[in-house]
């Protein structure tokens, strides 16, 4: 088609779209409809009842009337009205918006879910984008949403979004508001001086909430410390970081807003912090995939350094005490082991434990170590753990043991009955080794 003919259909539509206001001026309004969000440029709130003149399936909008006097035509996206035969059944639905009529709320995070229904479980039907306008349309009820074992703070809200998308979002990172006031009402005032609170927590260092269980424990896995794991605030750099053995994950932030007595958000990222005791915080954030994760962090009085420093020493204290009483143990039927300096073995003649209980082909030598604990069950009979480590395959084999004046006992523990670092059981039928002590070897 030539230019001519697209402006002839477009002068041809443009009239049409005229002489159909006209015709509706003069038979009068084809419904009233319930404004679904505000349009203040036009004196337009959510819950307004307006007259409804024309409704365009092709442009997809209503024109309505709008204005102080409702005498002003405006064209709205068909969404944004909902229509009613008669004014009385568009009052009565304007009646049900109450108060939620001025409620809207922002995005705090990008991706955050829309769902069809109140739960986290719920198809996803829309994703919002940061700083992203909606509309409150009521509060609903729904299982909470779960953040690694404690449920976010919130309430779940049903929602319009800006461009007529419904569903269901959680508040948790929503920024809710009151349009006739202009602003959320999580922000702490401008003037509110300095927070010795969150002073506090940005002058210590944080590590993950384990590390004080296995120091309460004295079972101190050094395998589950590194100096670099913990919550870091970034106080100078304005980047906050939470490391951790899945890998960092990074919170570029403007300013560190108060949003409750304890509570603090991360302006521009999606990281919250809340203190629960002055030596324990918990923060969470929302993921790529908009899930919410949390995590506790500790404060300690020693550092992780320390923590591996102290593991290794009392390691190679229990390894020394083996030495001095041997460093030669001796069986009839699985061989001599021979304990080395700096943690080093020697193991001949155990052709009995292969391949039950030594792989073939593991070779007379490696390293041992106490790697693991002993369960509270097992503490009265044995003194503690030794892994033997085998250079030529690299085969892990672990076994119980006491230390006594008769020497060593070991008994093997299947890997199956060690967990969370703790062997928690023996094996069904256990292999259960006496060593006596060779002073004519002694050291060599």
């Amino acid at each position: 088609m030539n230019t001519h003919g697209i402006r002839a259909r477009a002068t041809f539509a443009a009239l049409a779209l005229s002489a159909l206001a006209l015709a509706a001026a003069c038979s009068g309004y084809i419904g009233y409809g319930v404004v679904n969000w505000s349009v203040p440029e036009h004196s337009l709130a959510a819950g307004d009842v307006v007259p409804v003149f024309i409704q365009s399936n092709i442009g997809k909008v209503y024109v309505v009337g709008a204005g102080a006097d409702r005498k002003e035509r405006v064209e709205l996206p068909l969404w944004q009205i909902t229509l009613h035969k008669s004014a009385s059944k568009a009052r009565k639905a304007a009646a049900a918006f109450g108060d939620y009529r001025y409620i809207y709320a922002t995005a705090k995070v990008d991706g955050l879910p829309v769902r069809a229904q109140p739960d986290n479980t719920a198809r996803q039907v829309y994703r919002l984008r940061q700083g992203q306008k909606l509309r409150v349309v009521a509060v609903g009820k729904g299982p909470p949403v779960i953040a690694g074992n404690a449920p976010l703070e919130g309430e779940w809200l049903s929602v319009l979004t800006d461009d007529g998308s419904a569903g269901w979002c959680f508040s948790f990172n929503l920024d809710v508001f009151d349009e006739r006031s202009g602003g959320a009402s999580s922000l702490a005032p401008a003037d509110a001086g300095p927070d010795a609170l969150l002073e506090s927590v940005l002058a210590r260092s944080w590590v993950p909430d384990y590390y004080r269980a296995m120091v309460a424990s004295e079972r101190v896995d050094i395998s589950r410390i590194r100096p670099q794991w913990g919550f870091f605030p970034g106080r100078d750099s304005l980047v906050a970081r939470i490391e951790l053995a899945d890998g960092v994950v990074s919170f570029p932030y403007t300013s560190i807003v108060k949003t409750g007595d304890k509570s603090y958000r991360f302006e521009g990222s999606t990281l919250t912090l809340e203190v629960r005791r002055d030596d324990t915080v918990f923060a969470q954030y929302t993921d790529a995939n908009g899930m919410p994760q949390s995590f506790f962090f500790v404060s300690l009085d020693v550092t992780a350094e320390d923590l591996i420093e102290a593991e290794r020493g009392r390691r190679a204290g229990v390894i020394g005490s083996i030495r001095s009483a041997g460093p030669v143990f001796v069986s009839g039927n699985y061989g001599v082991i021979r304990f080395l300096p700096d943690g080093a073995f020697l193991w001949s003649g155990y052709q009995l434990l292969s391949p039950s209980v030594i792989p073939a082909g593991s070779g007379g030598g490696g390293s041992v170590e106490t790697r693991f604990f002993v369960h509270e069950s097992l503490s009265a009979e044995y003194d503690g753990t030794l892994t033997f480590t085998f250079d030529s395959n690299g085969a892990q084999v672990t076994f119980l043991y006491a230390l006594g004046p008769q020497g060593l006992k070991l008994e093997h523990v299947g890997q199956r009955n060690i967990k969370d670092s703790v062997v928690t059981a023996r094996n069904l039928t256990p292999t259960v080794i006496f060593l006596t002590p060779d002073a004519d070897q002694g050291e060599r």
